[in-house]
Parts: structure tokens; C-alpha cells; sequence
């Protein structure tokens, strides 16, 4: 190598393209997408379909908030489950509740026929609040544990309920990017009945700033009637991500902050902002 000559090393990351606030973005190509890391422009080397995610947490509010939208909800997981299990490798499918505290009600495994008999029995828990972020924390833990490569989670929150769970933002964002998984939301909105207090609060940035720094997207909905929609829109754009590879110059100190935008008019990028 001459003097002065640095080697490359090739980085890859998951991104997803809209064309609204909703619909996937499709025909992109590595001419489309920008990419910087720490402000520094990268040679996208080539974008071309993602495979689906490798592991699927499903993280569900079942507490009392969530009382009248049990028999949406299920609705719309069968329908999430039954688009996953169809993706092309099927991805390993768990489940977990966060009403009174955070509970497994379905593992990984090979086949998910546990996960959509978990979904069809979920019900509110009486007089509970939500573990929200303690239920995040476990489930990142259990993705380490399984050595997920490409897993995501999709969390249901309500958010006229209170959360209990002592974690903060920080922390939830600290155990994502530890677990390389992006964060997906659909959060059921009471404008009228939003928890204010601390903890709540520090529910609202989650599913806000940190879902979007992680790689993934929040759906807000105001009515039950929107699950359904919600949970195919999440799947949609999961199985319509891009996987975009470019070029890193070798250097002592890595980078720390990732961006990726599109050179194509109309299409909207996200993808996380955390540097591997």
C-alpha cells in the first residue's frame, strides 16, 4: 500500500424507504441514497432488497388502558404474524406483555405456532399500569441471548395508561443499540388522557426520538379501527427495506452517527443512526 493510503472496509445498513407516510418506497437503486457518517460523505457501493428481519419481538400493552382494544389487537397481530410467517425466510416470532409486569408469553423457536396461540389469548390485566421500558430492557436481553442478527421489536402502547417501569431513555436506548434492533411502535393516543408524570414521559421520548434513532417507525392511531391497518403498514415496510452497502476508510477512531438520505424527490429514508 502506498504512503498516505488508507484501506476500505465495506459497511451495510438496513434502511427503509417511504414514498408517503406510509407506503414503501420501491426501485430504488445505490444511486438513490446518500450516506454520511460523522458529516462525512460514504460511496454507496451497491442497495439492493433486505432479507426480513431474523427475530421479531412482539411487545404488547395489555394493561388496563387496553381494555376495549383486546379484540382489535389480536386482529391485528394474527394479521402481523400470519405476514411475517409468509416472508421469505420466515423470522423467529416471540411475544411479550408489559401490563403489571413484563411476561413471556411465547419464546423464540423454529416454528411459531406458540406466538399466535399466545396473541389470540391476550386479555387486559385488571387494575394494572405498563412496564413499558422494563419489558423493552428484557427484550433486547433476550435478543442478546438468542444471537439475533437482524432483529426488530414491535411494541403496542397505550398511552392513556401509566407507565410504572424506573428505566429511562437513556438506558432503553443503550440496551437497543447493544442488541442491534430497531425499534417499531403503533401507539393507541387519548389526547385527552396522556400519562404527564415522569415516567410517562420518558415513555413518550421512546417511542418518539428513540424508535427513530433506532431504524424504525412510530404509527400513531386514535381509534381502534386503525389496527388493523397499523400492523400491515409495519409489516409492509419490514419486508420492503433495502439493504444498502458502502465504503468506510479504515480509521483509529470509528464513527458515531450514521445518516442516510435519498437523492430522489419524494421518497423519505430511515434507517438507524447508530454506527456498527
Amino acid at each position: 500500500m502506498a504512503a498516505g493510503q488508507r484501506g476500505h472496509t465495506e459497511q451495510r445498513i438496513l434502511v427503509t424507504a417511504l414514498a408517503d407516510a406510509s407506503m414503501p418506497a420501491k426501485g430504488l437503486t445505490a444511486t438513490d441514497f446518500i450516506v454520511r457518517e460523522d458529516g462525512l460523505a460514504r460511496e454507496v457501493v451497491r442497495a439492493e432488497a433486505a432479507p426480513p428481519p431474523s427475530h421479531v419481538m412482539l411487545l404488547v400493552d395489555d394493561s388496563q388502558a387496553s381494555e376495549r382494544s383486546i379484540p382489535f389487537l389480536r386482529s391485528g397481530l394474527a394479521r402481523f404474524i400470519a405476514q411475517a410467517n409468509a416472508w421469505k425466510p420466515a423470522p423467529q416470532l416471540a411475544l411479550m406483555t408489559v401490563g403489571e409486569r413484563p411476561t413471556m408469553r411465547a419464546d423464540f423457536l423454529p416454528k411459531n405456532d406458540a406466538v399466535q396461540t399466545a396473541a389470540s389469548k391476550i386479555f387486559a390485566v385488571p387494575g394494572s399500569g405498563s412496564y413499558l421500558l422494563q419489558g423493552l430492557m428484557d427484550a433486547c436481553k433476550n435478543l442478546s441471548k438468542h444471537n439475533a442478527a437482524t432483529p426488530v421489536i414491535v411494541v403496542f402502547a397505550a398511552e392513556a395508561g401509566p407507565e410504572f417501569s424506573s428505566e429511562r431513555r437513556e438506558q432503553v436506548e443503550a440496551a437497543l443499540k447493544a442488541a442491534h434492533a430497531g425499534l417499531w411502535a403503533i401507539v393507541l393516543q387519548d389526547p385527552g388522557k396522556m400519562d404527564q408524570s415522569p415516567e410517562g414521559l420518558e415513555r413518550a421520548e421512546v417511542l418518539g426520538d428513540v424508535v427513530t434513532r433506532s431504524g424504525g417507525l412510530a404509527r400513531t392511531i386514535l381509534s381502534d379501527q386503525s389496527m388493523d391497518p397499523a400492523f400491515d403498514g409495519v409489516a409492509d415496510l419490514l419486508a420492503a427495506r433495502y439493504l444498502v452497502t458502502y465504503s468506510r476508510p479504515d480509521q483509529l477512531i470509528p464513527p458515531t452517527l450514521v445518516e442516510v438520505a435519498s437523492k430522489r424527490d419524494g421518497v423519505r429514508l430511515v434507517a438507524s443512526r447508530w454506527a456498527r
